[in-house]
């Protein structure tokens, strides 16, 4: 055991530090994940480890969208989904003006251009602060949706709460559905359940 673990505990330090060069060198996850750049990588079995990675892309529509995360971990086995931690996004909306993403974790998919948020989600806008358990950002289509309880601030003070949300063509139209409950000027709306707002 000794003489197997004098020649084993070289040769797999060896292993990883070749696995990181080539890694930092050719990159072969570019190809499938598109515009990520990445920090310093690490290999725990087999996830790689990324600090602070950046992914970028565009709509059909040209508008671009920029995911930023404090650290993101992709298994070898799935090349195009990268798992990120504390992101921090922005993505140009219907009219121009900019929407400020953050959650503790998500999901992305490149193909699909898809992004699963959970955990202490906020998407801020000069329209609105929106805070949500989970969220769907579907960046092909411009569709964003949580089937969670979520919780809107206008603008103009009034606050929306309902059972799920949907915003649709990047954020121009707003879809409130089930137990909708609004706020304005002082005064409580209730919506009949099930019902929806938009």
């Amino acid at each position: 055991l000794v003489r197997f673990m004098r020649i084993a505990t070289p040769t797999a330090a060896l292993l990883a530090v070749a696995t990181l060069v080539f890694f930092a060198a050719v990159d072969p996850f570019r190809r499938e994940i598109g515009g990520l750049t990445v920090g310093e990588l690490s290999v725990d079995g087999s996830k790689i480890v990324m600090s602070h990675p950046r992914l970028t892309g565009a709509r059909k529509d040209g508008r671009a969208y920029v995911v930023n995360a404090v650290k993101a971990i992709q298994d070898v086995e799935h090349p195009t989904t990268v798992e990120l931690k504390e992101i921090d996004g922005d993505i140009a909306m219907a009219d121009d003006s900019r929407m400020r993403v953050n959650a503790a974790t998500g999901l992305y998919d490149s193909v699909r251009q898809f992004l699963k948020l959970t955990q202490d989600v906020h998407l801020r806008s000069p329209s609105y602060d929106v805070t949500l358990a989970t969220a769907d950002i579907d960046f092909k289509s411009g569709v964003y949706r949580s089937d969670q309880p979520v919780t809107v601030v206008t603008g103009n003070g009034a606050t929306i709460h309902a059972d799920s949300a949907e915003a649709r063509d990047n954020g121009a139209e707003l879809t409130f559905i089930g137990h909708v409950r609004s706020t304005f000027a002082g005064e409580t709306v209730t919506a009949p359940a099930l019902g929806d707002l938009n």
